[in-house]
């Protein structure tokens, strides 16, 4: 049986060669299949040592750790573990979601995870040093931290509450 997400992007990528068939024709088409391989050839290792790093961590980190930690009883301070493991994780997506994939299906619950996600979008030490401080300077990221750092544990108190109604329907 099909997953809807792989339905999805079937459908877009089936949408989108129509598209590039119509505005281009066949061309048009290779072009985009090129663009995709070449993308591929950039980030296949990276996605592969992702996904066995994510497979090493649900091994290597007992479940009942990840469950006493950041499991759905652990409250506030699963929240607090959560955000703080977003923010010092580093690697971009092709490490970290595999890893947060197997965490949250060692048992971590949901409220940690989406603060785990949160906090590695919006206050990714990785991104600071390399890409905002350059950038945008220390007053703009110390602005933009204390706000994130105080909305986290509301993001993961309120997705934890919208993810059990939408579980009830």
């Amino acid at each position: 049986m099909m997953d809807i997400t792989l339905l999805i992007l079937i459908l877009m990528v089936f949408t989108a060669a129509v598209a590039a068939l119509w505005l281009g024709g066949w061309r048009l088409i290779v072009s985009g299949l090129k663009q995709g391989g070449y993308t591929v050839r950039l980030v296949w290792l990276r996605l592969l040592l992702g996904i066995t790093l994510g497979g090493l961590v649900q091994v290597l980190i007992p479940a009942e750790l990840i469950v006493e930690w950041m499991g759905p009883a652990s409250g506030p301070s699963g929240i607090l573990i959560g955000s703080c493991l977003g923010v010092i994780m580093a690697g971009g997506p092709y490490v970290q979601v595999p890893i947060i994939a197997s965490i949250y299906k060692s048992g971590a619950g949901v409220g940690p995870i989406i603060a785990l996600l949160a906090a590695g979008n919006a206050l990714s030490l990785q991104l600071l040093f390399t890409w905002h401080l350059p950038f945008f300077g220390s007053r703009l990221n110390a602005a933009r931290y204390i706000a994130c750092a105080v909305a986290l544990p509301i993001i993961g108190l309120v997705g934890s509450v919208v993810f059990s109604v939408l579980s009830v329907s």
